[in-house]
């Protein structure tokens, strides 16, 4: 072309040539960039569906401790009313009250590994505020506010056991259950008092796992309908 002074020809296939190169770039990168987003989609599913697995057992895990704390106040409760009523204490399961009073380790509650591990790196970020803030609310306030309430009954059964049945010989339960009913006979006050305080901290308790369980439902729920919406 050049040589037969076609010069407006050449320009047009040079800049055609241009063209093709820079759209072809454009879609290297385009499709670069959906294969990036796509796998930032499979990151964020992943990681919502961990979530979601880890918010069922600890839900399944809290309603467990929920059931178990109900029935072990409704048993104490009716000790209690015994007491208030007919001035004795109610010797059915006495060893059964004994071990819950003296009960440091009962309930289990421990942290989420996984809530730890996002915690520490910026994945949780890659979801929208709205859910990150809900994540944290429930995992770092109303689960730990459990652990906190499971904490401090534990600190109760170690003042129970040093205080009340150890100094009673009552923390030994291999003993007859004659010879308890004997030595609840002149403690029968404090046994009582210890009583209503493990009922206290147990309503505490129940409020806290009840708390926690309405809230792991409602971020299940939230985190299946952002899945649904990548999908």
């Amino acid at each position: 072309m050049l040589s037969e002074n076609k010069y407006s020809k050449y320009l047009l296939y040079a800049i055609g040539e241009v063209v093709l190169v820079v759209i072809g770039i454009l879609m290297a990168l385009q499709i670069n960039n959906w294969n990036e987003s796509r796998k930032v989609q499979r990151l964020e599913g992943q990681l919502i569906n961990l979530l979601i697995s880890d918010l069922k057992g600890k839900k399944k895990e809290h309603l467990s401790d929920l059931q178990d704390s109900k029935n072990i106040i409704k048993s104490f409760q009716s000790r209690i009313d015994s007491w208030e009523n007919k001035n004795e204490i109610d010797t059915v399961n006495l060893k059964w009250h004994l071990k819950r009073l003296g009960g440091d380790s009962y309930f289990l509650n421990e942290n989420s590994p996984l809530y730890n591990s996002l915690s520490n790196s910026n994945l949780l970020n890659k979801l929208p505020d709205s859910l990150t803030k809900q994540i944290d609310n429930l995992y770092r306030l109303k689960i730990m506010g459990v652990k906190i309430i499971i904490d401090k009954a534990t600190e109760y059964g170690t003042h129970c056991k040093l205080n009340f049945l150890l100094p009673n010989n009552l923390i030994d339960l291999n003993q007859s259950a004659k010879e308890i009913r004997e030595r609840i006979k002149n403690v029968d006050e404090e046994f009582i008092s210890y009583s209503k305080l493990f009922i206290n901290t147990c309503n505490l308790l129940n409020g806290a796992l009840e708390s926690s369980a309405n809230g792991m439902n409602n971020l299940i729920d939230d985190l299946e309908s952002y899945n649904d919406t990548k999908e």
